[in-house]
């Protein structure tokens, strides 16, 4: 084979060609191994979120029969087993819940006394969750069960129905029926031959859909169950299922508090073709017409070659091999025009001249330029040593900065709560004083009853004296107590919320009454008025500790800067939800503000009470709540001598997974 150098110029004019496109093709191979792996992982993302879903699902029919038992217990018709009243109930709570296959309700003895179900048990004495809710007294979860007809498993919950005693006279069930999932399943529109199943921890096969009749209560694959039991509550793999087609499998295991199983594994499967077939279907057709281009190319390049280049180029060797033979009056010739030829002409034309003199100057040019670049480098690495330190001193300053506000801001929370105990502390002094007042009346007047009762000296009209006085103080002891106790509770709930972050379901009108209920003690010094208008009934899954900070710090906020020392206000706080948007509407008559400190009403640390304390982060934290944590927008709206109105807007569905940003 020929060196290199010894191949035909269009010979080499070709490669040349092929090698530029040999980049391409290697660019194509590495973007198709890209977009496959970027569709894998688009389609683990999605197979992980529709499991995840699916589990949020199953939590919440767990959830929600908690409370759905929990409040039919609590009933005063279920309680007195009103046989009649609770079956027109259980029904009408049956038409309303069609996640459950079935309520009943069972005697202590487990004699199902109640039905919504013709077809259900008669008696559950024996039943595992039935003793387990006797026993215990409190909410239980059974066993996944298997119903012959038709042909599905079901989940028990049970509920214990207690007599004012506390003693368990009979026991509330529902059954949850896991064909539910397959509503949930169909109605994601998941890809064609797309599998989800449910798996217990034994390893039997609960259900599955679809087919969901030939594979509900049987036993699972051992590979699968190996996946899905690793260290990981949750992940993703590769598979060939029973119908061995290969898919793509997300995984979860579920835990439920108080359930005699340790967990439940679901998984949803979606074929790997499917997910990939376009993605080899782009890498396949610009493979193809790369190959075509590239084919195109060098018959292009053979062709112009010749007429362009080849011609030019053996005018040019005859030209050289004249003058290498001593021919110092040979010539290119005319006809070369202005471009690069005509130019290489003219320079072999005057090599001989010229050559020296050219040599010279080039190796000025690039002594200069040598030097020019050695400079330019100095320069270059002394710029970058400076700009690398000040970067570490700004970056530190920053991290300081980041953790001096993050203290300051917990530090404004505790202060807050603190404030919060002290208040509430002062407040139950009252109630629990007169509580003890009336408990040391009753107990003298006890002693004065049981002595003369002793001595044969007690009279009719002193009899009545005493359970009149004795009636009087146990209602005293009761209301005081009661009092405390509602003091105690809405303390605790707001504390509880104020200090963590959780996620839950609320009364949003019982909840601002439990806030202000703590904050009854700050409120009554002042003589502020304090109006809610909000729909009694209104109910959101949000985070209430955010929501309890903000109004918080907006009243806070109100009595610190917003009213004059002794002058009564009002304030008005209205809450509405409509679009999928809960809006609070908060509002004082206080002085307001001027335009330049309602622009920097939401910036850190800017306050005008510094010199009584503040700290100027209230509405900062107001501020990142309603915008991160609830992820909704608030806006200021304030003059002077007009009072101030604060307005926040948060998404009603705001995911889980988007919680904390």
């Amino acid at each position: 084979m020929k060196p290199l150098r010894s191949w035909s110029l269009r010979t080499l004019l070709q490669l040349l060609v092929l090698a530029a496109s040999l980049p391409a093709m290697a660019i194509l191979l590495y973007t198709g191994r890209e977009l496959e792996s970027t569709v894998t992982r688009n389609a683990e993302d999605f197979t992980q979120s529709q499991v995840r879903t699916m589990a949020a699902h199953h939590q919440r029919v767990v959830d929600n029969a908690r409370l759905l038992l929990l409040t039919l217990a609590s009933t005063t018709e279920v309680r007195n087993m009103d046989l009649a009243v609770c079956q027109e109930l259980l029904d009408e709570t049956q038409r309303g819940e069609s996640a459950f296959a079935a309520l009943f309700l069972a005697d202590a003895r487990g004699r199902v006394a109640v039905s919504t179900s013709p077809s259900g048990p008669r008696d559950i004495g024996s039943v595992p969750y039935f003793l387990r809710a006797m026993e215990g007294r409190g909410f239980v979860t059974g066993h996944y069960a298997l119903q012959e007809e038709p042909r599905r498993v079901i989940l028990h919950f049970a509920q214990p129905v207690l007599d004012p005693a506390g003693r368990a006279k009979g026991v509330l069930v529902a059954a949850f029926d896991l064909n539910l999932f397959g509503g949930f399943f169909y109605g994601a529109h998941l890809p064609e031959n797309s599998v989800f199943t449910l798996t217990d921890a034994r390893g039997m096969r609960l259900t599955r859909f679809p087919e969901t009749e030939k594979y509900t209560w049987v036993p699972d694959l051992p590979r699968m169950i190996e996946f899905m039991s690793g260290p990981e509550e949750e992940g993703t793999f590769q598979e060939a299922g029973v119908d061995g087609a290969l898919r793509l499998y997300a995984y979860k295991r579920l835990r439920f508090e108080g359930a005699p199983f340790p967990h439940l594994m679901i998984r949803l499967g979606i074929p790997v073709d499917k997910a990939l077939s376009e993605a080899r279907r782009v890498v396949f057709r610009n493979g193809a017409l790369l190959l075509l281009a590239a084919l195109l190319a060098l018959a292009l390049a053979r062709l112009l070659g010749e007429f362009t280049i080849l011609r030019r180029v053996r005018r040019l060797v005859d030209a050289a091999g004249r003058l290498g033979s001593g021919d110092l009056s040979t010539r290119t010739g005319p006809g070369y025009g202005e471009g690069e030829f005509g130019r290489l002409a003219g320079a072999f034309d005057s090599m001989a001249e010229g050559l020296e003199r050219r040599e010279e100057a080039r190796a000025r040019a690039e002594a200069e330029l040598q030097r020019l670049n050695e400079e330019l480098e100095e320069r270059v690495a002394r710029r970058t040593e400076d700009l690398a330190v000040s970067n570490r001193e700004l970056q530190e300053a920053l991290e300081g900065l980041r953790r001096t506000q993050s203290q300051l801001v917990q530090a404004e929370k505790m202060a807050a709560l603190g404030g919060l105990v002290a208040g509430v502390a002062h407040e139950i002094n009252t109630p629990v004083g007169v509580g003890v007042t009336a408990a040391s009346l009753l107990e003298e007047k006890t002693r004065a009853a049981a002595a003369a009762l002793e001595s044969g000296e007690m009279r009719r009209s002193a009899l009545k004296e005493y359970l009149d006085t004795a009636t009087e103080a146990a209602g005293m002891i009761l209301g005081n107590l009661r009092r405390a106790s509602d003091l105690v509770r809405s303390f605790k709930q707001v504390a509880v919320d104020q200090s963590s972050q959780e996620r839950r379901t609320f009364n949003v009108a019982g909840y601002i009454g439990e806030i202000l209920l703590s904050l009854r003690p700050t409120l009554k010094r002042t003589g502020h008025a304090v109006l809610v208008d909000c729909d009694p009934d209104l109910r959101i899954d949000s985070y209430p500790g955010a929501f309890s900070q903000i109004l918080t710090n907006f009243i806070m906020n109100s009595l610190t800067h917003a009213f004059a020392e002794g002058a009564p206000g009002e304030i008005r706080i209205g809450v509405s939800a409509a679009g999928g948007v809960l809006t609070l509407v908060y509002s004082d008559n206080g002085r307001g503000m001027t335009p330049g400190e309602r622009d920097k009403a939401f910036e850190p640390f800017f306050t005008t009470t510094r010199a009584k304390g503040g700290a100027g982060l209230g509405l900062s934290i107001v501020y990142n709540l309603a915008t991160q944590t609830l992820g909704g927008q608030i806006s200021c709206e304030s003059e002077p001598g007009r009072g101030t109105t604060f307005t926040v807007a948060m998404p009603l569905n705001r995911e889980a997974g988007h919680e904390r940003a």
